[in-house]
């Protein structure tokens, strides 16, 4: 049987945990919310509102991600540690000297970023007092994505799984201690819930230090080689540049879904959240195709590189098609358990079912992109990826809703587009060139 195979047990042991960690890290979120939610209406849309800053940051973060593992992975491969210690030493440099000016503004423009989301005063009062607090782990935070990406890099994706574990445990356990106050701390509210993720933050770094300097899985060499900063980011900021340019296009969705009123536009924000869970297979995989065609090319085996992007590729389009079939066989249940509202209901069941048949050509398009990335063809992967996204899916469904009166035509649009690129990324894939590419 498929699973049974050797290299296709190698992919799952790399990207189960890895899908378990971003899974985690969505609890997280959740579980937040959901003390916040206590307090306030409020409390919740400021720290919902916080959270649109947090994506921008995201978007910064790729440059670690993609960066330490493309440089990692290729040096793992080819068993040099000395260099994988240099690229982590390095890439932590970087990512505490692009933190300082996201740091900056996050403490200190805080009710400026709510005024120009016209929140209202109170909701901006109160997001100002998270982001202050939130702020003082944002240089860990990058720093983490550092350590959590070298981990990744050679396959050891057990630890971060671990980590995370950890660090949710410990999460429930301040937000009820600081948000309410007990065990004899003053209540803090919503300055509480930013002071328990920061906690958590540091906590978790810690753990990695553990990991990297005692039990040595991966060294950090402390010796300054700015030209390996730079083979880093050569192949890091088309990917960066990449999700700057794909974030406005989610905006650009939810305001045409919107024109079919409220009720369509809440039960679009429901699907996605829905569909959010079933993408945490197809990242895990993601990160798993990065790291062994990464480590492939670093011992200069491009072959085997291959056989296990595709392997990677069967993976993760078996279990999101599975997962595809149950969000169109279960769309109406499934959101049910957010909302007793029918017409929302109705909405959200509808992008599902639809959404539900994209969900074998996403995969391709997540993991080839990473597969892809880990190579360092990282210009074709944005050239690819965004054209697509804005040509093939944003304009056509901007024109459509002028024409229809439901947004049904909008969701085949995307899964077509999904199609389109999946099918684009298999062929430059096919052509070889990500074999060669020098990182």
């Amino acid at each position: 049987m498929l699973f049974f195979n050797e290299r296709y047990r190698k992919v799952l042991r790399i990207s189960l945990p890895a899908a378990m960690h971003n899974l985690l890290n969505m609890v997280q979120a959740m579980i937040d919310m959901f003390f916040v939610g206590r307090i306030s209406s409020v409390s919740v849309a400021a720290v919902g509102v916080s959270m649109q800053y947090m994506g921008l940051m995201y978007a910064f973060m790729s440059l670690i991600y993609v960066g330490t593992n493309a440089l990692v992975s290729r040096f793992y491969g080819a068993r040099d540690m000395t260099k994988a210690g240099q690229a982590i030493f390095m890439m932590i440099c970087f990512s505490f000297f692009i933190s300082i000016p996201l740091t900056y503004v996050a403490y200190n423009y805080g009710p400026f970023l709510f005024h120009i989301l016209n929140t209202g005063n109170e909701v901006a009062a109160q997001g100002t007092a998270y982001m202050k607090v939130f702020a003082m782990g944002i240089p860990a935070m990058f720093i983490m994505g550092v350590l959590f990406s070298g981990m990744n890099a050679i396959g050891a994706t057990k630890i971060p799984l671990f980590i995370s574990i950890t660090g949710n445990i410990l999460n429930v356990f301040l937000d009820y201690i600081l948000i309410f106050g007990k065990l004899g701390f003053e209540p803090m509210g919503i300055r509480g819930a930013a002071l328990a993720t920061v906690i958590v933050i540091y906590f978790q770094i810690c753990l990695y230090l553990y990991v990297y300097l005692v039990r040595k899985k991966l060294s950090i060499t402390p010796r300054l080689d700015f030209a390996l900063l730079w083979r880093a980011l050569k192949v890091a900021v088309p990917t960066w540049i990449e999700r700057i340019s794909s974030h406005p296009s989610y905006l650009v969705l939810s305001a045409l879904v919107a024109k079919y009123g409220v009720d369509s536009l809440a039960g679009y924000q429901v699907g996605l959240r829905l569909e959010g869970l079933a993408f945490m297979p197809g990242i895990g995989f993601t990160l798993a195709g990065m790291a062994l065609v990464g480590q492939g090319l670093g011992a200069g085996t491009p072959e085997e590189a291959e056989k296990d992007a595709i392997a990677t590729v069967v993976s993760a389009a078996v279990i999101m098609g599975l997962i595809g079939v149950l969000m169109i066989v279960f769309a109406r249940p499934m959101a049910s358990v957010f909302t007793d509202n029918q017409a929302v209901v109705d909405s959200a069941a509808l992008y599902l079912r639809v959404m539900g048949f994209s969900q074998v050509p996403l995969a391709v398009t997540f993991v080839l992109s990473g597969c892809l990335r880990g190579a360092g063809d990282t210009r074709w992967t944005f050239i690819i990826n965004t054209i697509s996204l804005w040509m093939i899916r944003i304009l056509p469904a901007w024109l459509i809703s002028y024409v229809t009166g439901s947004p049904l035509w909008i969701f085949v649009i995307a899964v077509v587009e999904t199609f389109i690129r999946a099918f684009v990324l298999i062929k430059r894939f096919r052509k070889g060139h990500w074999k060669y590419i020098k990182v």
